[in-house]
C-alpha cells in the first residue's frame, strides 16, 4: 500500500524542516533527506500509535516555497 502526503520544506537557521499537514508533523534535518527521512519515521509511527494500516511506502508531493 502506497500513502501520498504533501510535504512543504522550509529551511530554519542551519536545518531543514519538512512539514505534513495532513498529519501535522514536523519533522527536521540537517539535510532535506534527513529531515524526509525523519518525517517518514514520525508517520509510521503515528499511523501505529492511531491503529491505522500502516502503508509498504510513502510518496512525498514536496512543495519548496521560494
Amino acid at each position: 500500500m502506497e500513502l501520498k502526503v504533501s510535504v512543504t520544506i522550509s529551511k530554519e537557521y542551519d536545518l531543514f524542516v519538512a512539514t505534513c499537514e495532513e498529519y501535522d508533523l514536523v519533522a527536521k534535518g540537517v539535510t532535506i533527506e534527513d529531515a524526509l527521512i525523519e518525517l517518514q519515521r514520525k508517520l509510521y509511527e503515528y499511523l501505529q500509535d492511531e491503529h491505522l494500516s500502516v502503508p509498504t511506502s510513502f510518496v512525498f508531493v514536496i512543495k519548496m516555497p521560494i
